[in-house]
């Protein structure tokens, strides 16, 4: 599990706390990541994720070779 320490939000006067992902996206360059189970920060009051470099890093890797990934889901996009 990665250290994260809590610090203030860029966005808002809360405070950004360590939590355990759940199904929390995150886009990259090779597309959209579900992270499960990994910690990142979450602000308590405007809700904003703030995810550590390594994090990112791995959801890059996983969007470009989804067969490495643990998981993968399908989900549906409604184009208008």
């Amino acid at each position: 599990m990665s250290k994260y320490q809590p610090h203030r939000c860029d966005f808002c006067t809360g405070t950004v706390q360590p939590i355990v992902a759940k199904a929390e996206p995150i886009h990259v360059r090779g597309g959209l990541v579900l992270l499960d189970g990994v910690v990142i920060g979450k602000c308590d009051r405007c809700g904003h994720c703030y995810f550590p470099a390594e994090i990112v890093k791995r959801a890059e890797r996983a969007a470009e070779n989804p067969q490495e990934a643990s998981q993968v889901r399908t989900i549906p996009v409604v184009a208008a």
